[in-house]
């Protein structure tokens, strides 16, 4: 009888081995799902600012546009701990006649950059300070870009400076006629001086373009540029699904070659990066007026592999001119705002994870 309940002792602890190794060979599945937030969250709104401020652990929202109009100039925090939104309410007071700007969170000084271009030409750039609760005005020097309209950017940690790829313009460049003019110049500001430099760089230059996806690649140093709407080969606009990485140390151009499902062409997306996989995360976008896309994508950004993210509940959602940010605390893509099919502004918060 001894003998027995011994063998029974083994066999129950072997299955219980057996099923933690299961568990933990088990690949995590993504889940996509809306957060529940409290409090009165932010206008519906689309090309917002949205930063991570790890030290805090808040989703940070600058601004963004109704519909393209009514720029709002307005701050506000989402505290990922108790889910709670809450408005900043600057000591100077919030940014007027701001439109629609381009911003990085600067984690060496606590701030946030924002770089916006004025509707009589020109760009202003301002940075809210955490610790003081005040907007500063900066005063420009050095290769001062004309505009910088529908333009994305990200910085670089290594020359503590914002990098900006590409833009488009209304301009008259033969005195034929006005139009939009594309282009596909590297500027960069420091923000340790806000001197703005053009940089020079080689190799594979891409096509002029904007409204396309930035990502810093923190593993090799580089800036990766997919899609966009610009100027193709034969002079038209065009749609672009191309994928290109500029190396910051040497500035030179490469072309990436991809494998995998390779995504349709699409303007207006929005793209995040996950250090942990090495990839870039792709979520929606638009191609020409009412094609909207609703495919979460990955590029393994190793292998240069597209690949569909495939979650619990497939969720459809329809979106263009989304941000989104890396939350490193619990390793997740998170996205606010954007716009959908008949011109439903957003203004929830999803997040991509992976347990």
């Amino acid at each position: 009888m001894a003998d027995r309940r011994v063998a029974l002792v083994v066999v129950i602890c072997l299955l219980a081995a057996l099923s933690v190794c299961f568990a933990a060979g088990k690949p995590k599945q993504a889940t996509f799902t809306e957060l529940t937030t409290k409090k009165a969250a932010p206008k519906p709104r689309v090309q917002s600012v949205v930063v991570f401020r790890k030290k805090a652990n808040q989703l940070v929202v600058f601004g963004g546009g109704l519909e393209g109009l009514n720029p709002q100039g307005d701050l506000w925090v989402l505290d990922l701990k108790t889910r709670e939104w809450s408005r900043i309410e600057p000591k100077n007071g919030d940014l007027k006649k701001v439109t629609i700007g381009v911003g990085v969170y600067d984690s060496k000084r606590d701030r946030i950059v924002v770089t916006v271009p004025l509707s009589s030409g020109g760009i202003q750039t301002h940075w809210y300070s955490f610790a003081d609760n005040t907007w500063h005005h900066v005063s420009h020097t050095g290769e001062i870009p004309k505009t910088l309209p529908n333009t994305p950017a990200i910085y670089d940690p290594k020359t503590d400076s914002m990098v900006f790829f590409g833009r488009s313009a209304w301009e008259n460049p033969d005195n034929t006629r006005y139009r939009t003019v594309y282009y596909n110049d590297v500027y960069s500001l420091s923000l340790a001086d806000f001197k703005w430099k053009r940089l020079k760089t080689k190799g594979d230059l891409p096509l002029p373009r904007d409204r396309h996806s930035e990502i810093y690649d923190s593993k090799t140093g580089s800036l990766v540029v997919f899609g966009g709407i610009g100027t193709g080969k034969d002079g038209r606009e065009t749609i672009f699904n191309d994928v290109y990485r500029l190396d910051l140390a040497k500035l030179e151009w490469k072309k990436v070659e991809t494998k995998g499902t390779v995504p349709k062409p699409r303007f207006k997306h929005c793209a995040v990066y996950d250090p942990v996989k090495h990839r870039m995360i792709v979520l929606g976008g638009q191609y020409w007026q009412d094609k909207y896309y609703s495919e979460l994508l990955a590029l393994d950004l190793s292998t240069n592999t597209w690949s569909a993210i495939k979650t619990k509940l497939p969720v459809r959602l329809q979106t263009c001119d989304t941000e989104g940010v890396w939350d490193s605390l619990q390793n997740r893509a998170l996205f606010f705002g954007g716009i959908q099919p008949g011109r439903m502004l957003m203004n929830s918060v999803w997040e991509l994870a992976e347990r």
